[in-house]
C-alpha cells in the first residue's frame, strides 16, 4: 500500500525541504502531492514557526514557460523570482519520496476577474468569475498548456487534476458570499449552469433548444426564490422532467472528455482526477463521466473526507463501481472529519481491506503534530 500527503509549497520551503522530507519518510509517506497551481486561499499552520497563516490569490508555484495563449498562470507574489517547485524537486531528489503535482485548473478567480469573457456565465448572463469555462477554446488551451508545462519541467510520478471541470455543480464560490434564499442543491446547480457562447454553441450543434433550457433554469430559480417551488427537489429528479436542460447538461460530459483526451496526449506522468467528496455519483454535475474518462486517466481519487470506516469505504466502493480505472482514496486526517488516532487507524485498515492500493492524507502543513503521529500509526501496519 502506498501513502501520499498533500502539501503546500510555502509550508515545505519554510520548514526546509530536506527536513520536511525526512519527517515525512519517518511517518510512512511515500509521495508528496504538491500544490503547483492553486486557487485563492488563506491557510492556518499550527506547526510552522514564523508564519501561522498564508494568504494567496490564485497562483502558480513555478515559473511558467509554456505556449499558453491569452490565459497564463501567474506566479505567486510571495515566491517572487524563485521557483518553489524546482526547489522542492531538488530538495527531495535524494530521498525515497516521489513527487506529484496537485494542479487546480478552472477555479481561478485571478484569471476570471482579468478575463471575464472566459468565465462561466450563468442562465441570467452573469459572469461567475471564480471559474473558467472549459468549453472555451482558450481555456482548453490553457489547461493543456498548464499540464504540459508542469510535466516537461519535473519528473512527476503523477499529475492530479482538481477542478478541470465546471466547478462543483454550483454557482457559488466566492469569499463572503451573501445568500438569503434557500436555493438547495437544485437552485445552486441551475444558478451555476454555464450558458456562455461556447457552451450554447456545443449544445446547439447537438440539436438542443438552448433558449428553452436557459429559460427553464431561470423560471425554476425564480420560483424557488418566490417560495412557489420547494428547494429540496433532487437535481436528477428535476432533470427527468426538463429534457432540454438534461440534454444540455449531458453535452458537457462530451466536451470535458475531449479536454481530458488532449491532456492525455500532452503528458507522460500518470494522470488522476478528483471525484466529488463523499459523492462520486455526483461527478456528472461537474461535467465529468468517470467511465468515459477512464480511457484517458490512470486513476481517480475518491475524496472521502468522512468520519468513520464505513462511510469512507462505501464512498470508495461506489467510485469503483463507476469506472474501470483504479480508484485511490483521499482522507482528511484531522478536524472536522477525524478527531483521534483510533479512528484514522481504523479507516486506513478498512481501505486496505477494500483493496485500495494508495491513500492520500490531507494536508501536511495544516495538521497539528499529534495528527502526524496518527498518520504514522495508521501507515505502520501497511508499509
Amino acid at each position: 500500500m502506498k501513502f501520499a500527503i498533500w502539501a503546500y509549497p510555502w509550508s515545505l520551503v519554510d520548514e526546509g525541504v530536506e527536513q520536511a522530507a525526512r519527517r515525512l519518510e519517518r511517518i510512512g509517506i511515500d509521495e508528496i502531492t504538491l500544490a503547483t497551481n492553486y486557487h485563492a486561499v488563506q491557510t492556518y499552520h499550527p506547526r510552522q514557526p514564523g508564519r501561522s497563516t498564508f494568504f494567496a490569490r490564485a497562483s502558480a508555484y513555478f515559473q511558467p514557460d509554456g505556449e499558453y495563449g491569452r490565459l497564463e498562470p501567474v506566479p505567486n507574489e510571495r515566491m517572487g523570482e524563485d521557483d518553489w517547485l524546482a526547489e522542492i524537486a531538488d530538495g527531495i531528489a535524494d530521498t525515497s519520496l516521489a513527487l506529484n503535482s496537485w494542479t487546480v485548473g478552472c477555479h481561478n478567480s485571478r484569471l476570471g476577474m482579468a478575463n471575464r469573457d472566459f468565465a462561466l456565465e450563468n442562465p441570467f448572463g452573469d459572469r461567475l468569475v471564480f471559474g473558467l469555462c472549459p468549453s472555451k477554446p482558450a481555456v482548453h488551451r490553457y489547461l493543456t498548456a498548464l499540464v504540459a508545462d508542469l510535466d516537461a519541467r519535473t519528473p512527476f510520478e503523477r499529475i492530479e487534476l482538481e477542478q478541470f471541470d465546471y466547478f462543483y455543480g454550483t454557482g457559488f464560490g466566492w469569499h463572503h458570499q451573501k445568500i438569503h434564499v434557500g436555493l438547495g442543491d437544485l437552485g445552486e446547480f441551475l444558478f451555476g449552469l454555464c450558458f456562455c457562447d461556447a457552451c450554447r454553441a456545443n449544445a446547439a450543434d447537438a440539436g438542443i433548444d438552448v433558449e428553452q433550457a436557459r429559460l427553464q433554469c431561470i423560471e425554476t430559480l425564480d420560483a424557488i426564490a418566490a417560495g412557489e417551488l420547494v428547494s429540496d427537489i433532487g437535481v436528477a429528479a428535476w432533470l427527468v422532467h426538463h429534457p432540454s436542460v438534461r440534454s444540455y447538461v449531458e453535452i458537457r460530459c462530451e466536451t470535458l472528455a475531449e479536454v481530458f483526451a488532449d491532456l492525455r496526449r500532452k503528458v507522460d506522468a500518470d494522470l488522476g482526477y478528483y471525484l466529488p467528496n463523499l459523492a462520486p455519483t455526483d461527478a456528472w454535475k461537474y461535467g465529468a463521466d468517470p467511465d468515459r474518462l477512464a480511457t484517458t486517466l490512470d486513476h481517480h481519487v475518491a475524496l472521502a473526507y468522512g468520519s468513520n470506516r464505513t462511510e469512507i469505504t462505501d464512498c470508495v466502493r461506489t467510485a469503483q463501481s463507476l469506472t474501470d480505472t483504479p480508484v485511490h482514496a483521499g482522507v482528511l486526517a484531522g478536524h472536522p472529519a477525524i478527531e483521534n488516532r483510533a479512528t484514522l487507524v481504523d479507516i486506513v485498515d478498512g481501505l486496505a481491506n477494500a483493496g485500495v492500493k494508495r491513500v492520500s492524507f490531507y494536508n501536511d502543513g495544516l495538521l497539528p503534530e499529534r495528527n502526524l503521529d496518527w498518520i504514522e500509526a495508521a501507515t505502520e501496519p501497511h508499509r
